[in-house]
């Protein structure tokens, strides 16, 4: 028997869960299921996020490698204070990354 055939019996021979801790973890999951149908867990800003002319596309001319390299020696003389200049430029090089990857991480 495997997880995908059957969840639920899995759980309770394998992992020796009780069936009432089972059904607490459906339960939960249902729950949060519901919440996402229901829309209110679409959580937005509070404000919109400005970016000046000059800022856009500051990274566009840049390889995924140029920008991993210069995150590399960013991070190796840190560690940076938040509000320093090498704290933002760090957040900077990590959004390009993560946007030239796809969304994915750093």
């Amino acid at each position: 028997m495997t997880f995908l055939e059957h969840p639920c019996k899995y759980f309770l021979k394998e992992m020796s869960m009780s069936r009432d801790v089972l059904r607490k973890y459906i339960d939960l999951v249902n729950e949060a299921q519901d919440f996402a149908d229901m829309g209110l867990l679409n959580e937005k800003w509070g404000t919109e996020t400005k970016v000046s002319a000059a800022e856009k596309g500051k990274y566009k001319g840049r390889t995924l490698a140029d920008l991993r390299k210069s995150y590399a020696a960013l991070k190796r003389s840190g560690p940076h204070k938040r509000g320093s200049a090498e704290y933002g430029r760090m957040r900077e090089l990590a959004f390009a990354i993560r946007a030239k990857t796809g969304w994915g991480e750093v």
